[in-house]
């Protein structure tokens, strides 16, 4: 037995428990803390931005293909995705335990499969985990003093945010409300039209000379023709003559050279016009044309080479002369081939004008640069100039003659950017980009409201890692922010929110909570023993109890937060409970004259059993919740761990070292007389054996109050998580639709003015809505005009605030001083913001099926229900903020005889109504801009939409404009900013928001029996989600853990007294410590929640320890001969004291959790009032109503199984047995050789 042991060796006790408390300290300096436990969950987003689409576009183009191959993901349990403008989101919900490292992997190959059929408009989908640490550990609100907005944000961008990012455990530090610089190219239509100017000017210009030269073809033709013909008519009149031959003949060959001549020239202009064509024509067009020239040149060759033979011919006659005849006839002949070639000409001549006519209408029409300077081609541009990058070694390395070949530079200046060459035209010169474009720096200064204290300021958002602890970080993050004031004097860096903070007055709160209860446990003890000696004994036993837990906590990979603490508190007065009973049983004991020694062993040992029983049945309430799912599982199991070390080290304190102590201390003990305590116990006695006379008078009043309390926790709220106010408060300001931002401003810097100056305000931080980060790129946020409507103020209180009621009346002068302005604000001080956004909060009520049509006339018709029910505000279902939409009706019948199709005309629109395009990011003289090519204001209105004409090119490659009123029609309509699904079901959410008094589970009863009572279309059904649904999980998961709970519960306590009746009568005390415990917060004015159903459970695991103690007893007493009436008298009496001070110990313990005013105490508020309202309760009840049914129920006086002298320890074996059968027959032979009856048998041979 571990009592016997620990009496007999009481230095292996003392050192094996200061080898516990050295390994529990150590435990505790490596400890991580936080402020809730690490909770796995499993969900997964998948986040695809596709700028410029609409919700509709992004549903077809990029949800739907997603979300097929999502669901078939092993082991997602629900796909929820929402499509918005501009972006998709796609929520993955897994089964409960699923590795989410492996569920990544999974969800990216599957993604993988389907991203090709993506646009390619969309970018690659992005993959993040939810999880706890996605809420910020700290809010710091920088300004500078003598700096500008410029200065201070360059200042935190490219000191403060590296400073921080290096901190261990810091995983990110971004900027909010600080200035962006940016550059802008703003197309200019201005000076692209003189650009186009005059490059038709430069086009003309070669026209004009084309013209000219088929102008003076056409005159020398004429003229030739007329010298021809009446050169023939010389030659006819001269052919008479034959005087004069040569002279004819010379005539003949000098018109022939002439008509050459004129051919030549023809030609030429002709060639010149269509090389002038050649220039401003497609290039499909250039080859046909390059092979008419290449026809002309041999033409012109041709007629060189006969004018060159009229020449010499000519010489040759002048020379020597032909004769007359000869000469007339080659004359003729000459003459009448020049005609044949003048009438070539003319034809050559008409062709070339035709075809100058075509080129001049096709170069006047291209004499422009709108499709070089389009937004899109131009950020492609910039981004290709803007280009530097190694392309490898050249040289030999084994020589060290090595070089890295670095190709392009970058742009590094606004004036490199400007004069970015384009294009180099013909008649025009060199283009560049600030000849077609405005560039300038842009910011957006005045655009965000950013405040601290009235003056200007930014926002310091700091992420920590995953694996690093919210303590430390927040730790390191403080002294960092000190260093850096102390380095740079006139920086203020005034932290406004902080989980770190939150931690700190949490485990403060419980700690306080914790040395007061343990002080008061101790008052008790002290009272009742009043002898310092042992009440040192059961002291002890919680600083122990505490650092075993810590060190079994450490190994169990369990941190410091909020649950686990909530433990430990919990368990201080419990801890000292096991220590308690078996303490006052050797005092007991000792005060009978029984030796010290033998005291603290049977002391210990008389009570083993039920004090073993006793712990079980607290620690097994527990066990259930390895049952539990999801979110309860995950917090309440640190919760429940911590219990169970803090009371498992309890026992092993009180069944080890307090016996072998108590062997010392109890050494020269003297009896001391309680004479109070003497006088209780008779009053107790008498008031007992009245009541055992009239039990209807204790059973009616119990009963009476169990059924009040059911009363009124049928009309008690529930919630999931309880609120718990913390140092800093937040405001949220809405003002009314359309509000300038003048007046918003304005509006803003008067509720600043009038925080400030709230007594016990330290800092107030305000950010305007429209510059909250957003969890999706910037490249997914809409396009649309800022509006300001929304204004978020943080309020950190200074030193002087110390309790909630401070904290609240903050927040109501807040409210008051501010209610004649223009605008709703509504105050929280609330510091559980990571459990708010986990559990939800207001209602959530989604409604699901095939038309959204049809969804949106159910959402309505909802929103009236709910708007019945007092207590709901803010009622929205989603459509309140949606755009107004027109739908271009295609006819696309007449669309497809135009030789176009729906989808190049959205391309034409789209790329029409795209205000901007992103090109490169540039490092300019340090800093880094984005280049934004911006063009100018879309022209497109609803009213000359139907007007726009579009270039349609038929597969001929002639082009014509066409008005989209020929093909289209508008249809206006309201389109869903966004469109969500559930398991790709259409489904919409209509939320509301609770008022101020009013308990969200307790008002829905009427609403869903409301709801109940509408009837829904067939194919439609409507789901309760959020708060509601968290809630209703909770429930479930606790009933389960209470009902198995009591289960185990009975199960040890009939293995403890081997009896189905004894441990009925005891669980019977079990209504009444609920009756206390909703009594108690009934009458607080608390809601239920999940620490306070966990309080429920740890009472019905307590309450029965004193009806084991009790009944046990009464047991011994009934077997050691006492009538039954005396033995629950004489057990009510001697047990009333441990009872009352194991008792009572817990309730002081829980009491300054129940009182306490300071701030974030009210976390754990509710559990304390059940445990303190139930025991207080059942305790006294329990020294009546139990002793009352054992006398109903418990006739027979139990038994015990007779083992026979169990002083007889050993057991004597088979070789006992044959000595003594030795013995028995030697006895015998001696009789018979006395009486002489004894014959002796002869041996065996040899023996």
């Amino acid at each position: 037995m571990l009592s016997r042991f620990s009496v007999k060796r009481p230095y292996i006790i003392v050192v094996a428990v200061i080898i516990c408390l050295i390994l529990g300290g150590v435990s505790l300096s490596k400890m991580k803390t936080d402020l809730l436990p690490e909770m796995d969950i499993p969900y997964l987003a998948v986040i695809t931005t596709e700028p410029g689409a609409s919700a509709e576009k992004v549903e077809t183009e990029v949800t739907d293909v997603l979300e097929g191959a999502l669901a078939t993901v092993n082991g997602v349990s629900s796909v929820t995705s929402q499509s918005a403008n501009n972006y998709s989101m796609i929520f993955l919900e897994f089964e409960d335990g699923t590795d989410m490292d492996s569920a990544m992997v999974k969800v990216s190959s599957a993604v993988n499969e389907v991203e090709a059929m993506l646009p390619e408009t969309a970018t690659s989908p992005n993959y993040m985990e939810i999880s706890m640490d996605m809420m910020a550990t700290l809010y710091v609100a920088l300004s500078y003093d003598d700096h500008d907005t410029y200065e201070t944000s360059s200042f935190a961008q490219d000191t403060l945010v590296p400073e921080l990012e290096r901190i261990n455990g810091v995983a990110d530090a971004s900027l909010t409300g600080d200035v962006n610089q940016s550059v802008e190219v703003k197309l200019s239509d201005s000076k692209i039209e003189d650009i186009n100017n005059k490059l038709l000017a430069s086009v003309n210009s070669e026209l004009y000379d084309a013209k000219k030269s088929i102008d003076e073809g056409k005159s020398q033709l004429a003229q030739a023709e007329s010298a021809l013909k009446d050169q023939q008519k010389a030659l006819a009149d001269q052919e008479k003559q034959t005087t004069d031959q040569l002279g004819q003949a010379v005539s003949g060959l000098t018109l022939a050279i002439s008509a050459s001549t004129s051919q030549v020239t023809a030609l030429t202009a002709q060639i010149q016009a269509l090389q002038a064509q050649l220039v401003q024509i497609p290039d499909a067009q250039k080859p046909l044309v390059q092979a008419q020239i290449q026809t002309l040149q041999e033409q012109l060759t041709k007629a060189t080479g006969e004018l060159s033979d009229y020449q010499n011919q000519l010489a040759a006659a002048e020379a020597g002369g032909f004769s007359a005849s000869a000469q007339f006839g080659s004359g003729s002949a000459q003459l009448a081939n020049a005609l044949s070639t003048l009438e070539q000409n003319k034809s050559q001549l008409d062709d070339a004008q035709k075809q100058y006519e075509d080129a001049r209408e096709s170069a006047i029409q291209s004499a422009n640069i709108n499709k070089l300077v389009d937004k899109t081609t131009l950020a492609n541009l910039i981004k290709a100039q803007d280009f530097s990058m190694p392309a490898g070694y050249i040289g030999n390395a084994d020589e060290d003659n090595q070089w890295l070949l670095q190709v392009g530079t970058n742009i590094t200046s606004l004036d490199q950017l400007k004069n970015l060459l384009l294009v180099d035209l013909d008649g025009v010169g060199e283009v560049r980009l600030s000849d077609v474009a405005d560039i300038t720096v842009v910011d957006n200064v005045g655009d965000a409201y950013m405040k601290i204290n009235n003056e200007d300021g930014v926002l310091l958002t700091i992420f920590k890692g995953s694996t690093a602890s919210t303590s430390d970080v927040s730790k390191a993050c403080h002294e960092k922010i000190q260093q850096l004031q102390e380095d740079f004097p006139g920086l203020h860096m005034d932290v406004v929110s902080d989980q770190g903070s939150y931690i700190d007055l949490l485990i403060n709160s419980i700690l306080q909570a914790l040395l007061l209860g343990a002080f008061l446990a101790i008052v008790v003890l002290a009272l009742f023993l009043r002898d310092w000696k042992p009440t040192l004994i059961v002291a002890f036993s919680i600083p122990f109890s505490v650092l075993v837990a810590l060190l079994l906590m450490y190994f169990s990979n369990i941190s410091i937060n909020i649950m686990s603490l909530s433990g430990i508190s919990l368990a201080i007065g419990m801890l000292v409970d096991n220590s308690i009973i078996v303490l006052e049983n050797i005092y007991r004991l000792r005060g009978r004259g029984i030796a010290p020694q033998r005291a603290a062993v049977q002391g210990a040992k008389q009570i083993t059993g039920a004090v073993i029983a006793s712990t079980l049945t607290t620690i097994c309430v527990f066990l259930p919740i390895v049952f539990t799912t999801g979110m309860v599982n995950q917090l309440l199991l640190p919760f429940a761990l911590t219990i169970a070390y803090v009371l498992t080290a309890s026992l092993v304190v009180a069944l080890t070292l307090v016996p072998a102590i108590s062997r010392f201390v109890f050494r020269n003990y003297v009896p001391r007389q309680n004479k109070w305590f003497a006088k209780l116990q008779g009053a107790y006695g008498r008031s007992l054996g009245y009541f055992l006379q009239h039990k209807v008078i204790p059973l009616g009043l119990a009963t009476v109050l169990l059924f009040a309390a059911i009363f009124g926790v049928i009309n008690t709220g529930i919630t999931m998580i309880p609120s718990m106010t913390g140092d800093t408060i937040s405001a949220t300001v809405v003002l009314p639709e359309d509000t300038k931002k003048e007046q918003a401003f304005a509006t803003a810097d008067e509720i600043m003015k009038t925080a400030t100056e709230i007594e016990g305000v330290k800092t107030v931080a305000a950010i305007d809505g429209t510059t909250t980060v957003s969890m999706v790129s910037t490249s997914a946020e809409s396009t649309g005009e800022q509006v300001y409507e929304m204004f978020m103020f943080y309020l950190l209180v200074d030193d002087s605030v110390t309790t909630e009621e401070q904290v609240l009346n903050i927040a109501n002068e807040l409210t008051e001083r501010t209610k004649d302005l223009d605008c709703e604000l509504v105050t929280d001080a609330s510091s559980s913001e990571a459990m708010g956004s986990m559990v939800g909060s207001g209602l959530s009520l989604t409604i699901s099926g095939p038309d959204e049509k049809v969804l949106q006339d159910m959402s309505v018709d909802i929103m009236d229900i709910i708007s019945s029910v007092e207590g709901y505000t803010e009622i929205e279902n989603g459509l309140e903020d949606a755009d107004k939409e027109l739908h271009l009706i295609i006819d696309e019948d007449k669309l497809t005889k135009e030789g176009y199709t729906v989808a190049q005309l959205y391309q034409d629109l789209a790329a029409e109504l795209t205000e901007s395009v992103a090109s490169s990011k540039l490092t300019m003289d340090g800093t880094s801009m984005q280049v934004d090519i911006v063009a100018d204001d879309t022209k497109l209105t609803r009213d000359n939409i139907l007007a726009h004409t579009i270039t349609i090119t038929n597969q001929q490659g002639e082009s014509h404009e066409v008005a989209l009123s020929e093909f289209a029609t508008l249809e206006e309509g309201i389109a869903a900013n966004t469109i969500i699904h559930k398991d790709s079901e259409k489904m919409m959410t209509i939320s509301a928001e609770v008022e101020d008094g009013y308990n969200n589970a307790l008002i829905s009863r009427t609403l869903l029996e409301k709801l109940n009572s509408y009837e829904m279309p067939e194919g439609y059904s409507y789901h309760v989600s959020g708060e509601l649904e968290n809630i209703d999980t909770m429930l479930n998961d606790m009933m389960l853990l209470l009902i198995l709970g009591f289960i185990l519960i009975y199960l040890i306590m009939v293995a403890q007294f081997q009896s189905l009746l004894s441990p009925f009568i005891i669980i019977l005390t079990v209504p009444l410590a609920f009756t206390g415990g909703f009594m108690a917060l009934w009458f607080a004015g608390e809601p239920l929640s999940m620490l306070s159903l966990m309080g429920f459970a740890v009472l019905m695991g307590t309450v029965v320890n004193n009806g084991i103690v009790f009944v046990d007893y009464v047991n011994q007493l009934r077997r050691g001969g006492l009538s039954k009436r005396d033995a629950l008298v004489a057990a009510g009496q001697t047990r009333m004291r441990p009872i009352m001070m194991t008792a009572l110990t817990t309730i002081l313990a829980m009491l300054p959790l129940v009182f306490s005013t300071a701030i974030g105490a009210s976390m754990e508020r509710g559990m304390a009032l059940v445990i303190v309202g139930g025991l207080l309760y059942a305790t006294f009840m329990t020294l009546y109503i139990v002793p009352i049914m054992y006398d109903i129920l418990y006739r027979r006086v139990p038994t015990e199984v007779d083992l026979g002298d169990e002083s007889v320890d050993e057991d004597p074996g088979d070789a006992q047995d044959f000595l003594d059968a030795l013995g028995k027959r030697d006895e015998i032979r001696a009789r018979l050789e006395e009486s002489g009856a004894y014959i002796p048998t002869k041996p065996a041979h040899g023996k």
